[in-house]
């Protein structure tokens, strides 16, 4: 993983969304590729937007096409042929002119492209993908008008997942709004739940923005999760380059706890990404304003920014959810329902929840039967009690 940078100045977001695309769908596509013939990528709003590339390497389509290229020559390698296929739809025209030129770049994928809204081409993408296939689906944008009902068909798809860019800023701002063709547009994309009433009340006695995000956040991932019949669904706010404030957030929704256990791997290095990220263009933007570069040095050496994720305090949040979910002697429940609970509700890595739980255990906080000796972590099958 050696994205450039430097390509990214002034739109540093975009870096970080395409480091979490590009991180996680070259180990999605690795695993899926070894248990399905068939896998499908599907970009509802493919651009391209503001790429800085010849061969427009800085879009998403051309991350998850590389992705699939990756996954099939790989199992090429072991004897096992793949097929892949990309459906990419884009509305606008001169967008839509370049997103064309991309096929020969990609012989061996077979890629589709739809000059049309995705909105009115979604359910008929879906019908042409086969029913064993695996199906990974983007949903990135530019605007926040969309139906999400209308994407019942695609993602209600047994073997699916979906990263869905929400337009948080905007939206947060809308969801205040009165003219009737807003609160329609937000109906549609935040569709049933109570958040309005919720948002209402917490206004009246002074939300703060993280109670507003959270309200926000919340409802659109559950709807998310109820149209696709997503089992789990995970967050990863994008922040302004400058400013501590939410610009948009990543919602990714799974129907395996493997996906999202893979998620939270590549979440949090996206996370630490950014981090640096943004710490390099706050300084870069002080020393411009400051007129005093040269004192800084190299400011890619600098402290990363810190506005993001407290990992030993999520850490410790995810230990209280942990022992909340495990019952006491003698009722018991199988470890592995348990860790994929911890994870969609907080960020860590499944390994930190392996060792959360063996550290508990050697305290005498928890009793697992049939751990044996010299195993570190506890498997799936293990029994866990609380002591």
């Amino acid at each position: 993983m050696a994205r450039d940078k430097a390509s990214y100045l002034g739109r540093e977001q975009a870096f970080v969304k395409h480091y979490l695309l590009e991180t996680y769908l070259e180990r999605l596509f690795q695993i899926t590729a070894s248990r399905f013939d068939q896998i499908v990528y599907v970009d509802g709003y493919s651009g391209p937007w503001q790429s800085q590339g010849q061969s427009l390497e800085d879009t998403s389509f051309c991350i998850a096409l590389s992705a699939l290229r990756k996954a099939k020559s790989f199992q090429a390698a072991r004897g096992k042929a793949i097929q892949v296929h990309a459906h990419l739809v884009e509305k606008s025209p001169r967008a839509y002119r370049l997103l064309e030129t991309i096929t020969p770049k990609f012989p061996d994928v077979r890629i589709s492209t739809y000059k049309a809204d995705f909105r009115s081409q979604s359910k008929a993408i879906a019908a042409q993908i086969p029913e064993g296939a695996f199906t990974f689906v983007l949903i990135d944008p530019k605007g926040w008008r969309i139906n999400t009902a209308e994407l019942a068909p695609l993602l209600r798809r047994k073997n699916c997942e979906v990263l869905f860019n929400f337009m948080f800023d905007f939206v947060n701002r809308a969801a205040s709004m009165t003219e009737a063709p807003t609160v329609a547009g937000i109906n549609e994309l935040i569709p049933g739940g109570e958040w309005r009433e919720q948002l209402a009340a917490l206004t009246a006695t002074g939300a703060t923005p993280a109670e507003r995000k959270q309200i926000l956040i919340g409802a659109f991932s559950q709807g998310l999760a109820d149209i696709g019949n997503f089992k789990f669904v995970a967050e990863t706010p994008v922040l302004r380059p400058l400013h501590d404030r939410v610009l948009y957030s990543l919602i990714f929704a799974t129907k395996k706890a493997r996906g999202l256990e893979v998620f939270r791997d590549c979440q949090l290095l996206a996370l630490t990404e950014q981090s640096k990220i943004r710490g390099e263009a706050k300084l870069r933007d002080i020393s411009t304003k400051a007129n005093q570069f040269e004192m800084f040095g190299s400011v890619t050496e600098m402290a990363p920014d810190d506005t993001l994720l407290d990992l030993p305090a999520e850490i410790r949040r995810a230990e209280a959810t942990l022992m909340s979910l495990i019952p006491l002697t003698p009722d018991s429940v199988a470890y592995g329902d348990v860790w994929p609970q911890v994870l969609a509700s907080h960020v860590v890595r499944r390994m930190h929840v392996g060792q959360m739980a063996a550290q508990m255990r050697t305290k005498g906080q928890l009793r697992f039967e049939g751990w044996p000796p010299r195993k570190r972590t506890p498997d799936d099958e293990y029994r866990v009690s609380r002591i």
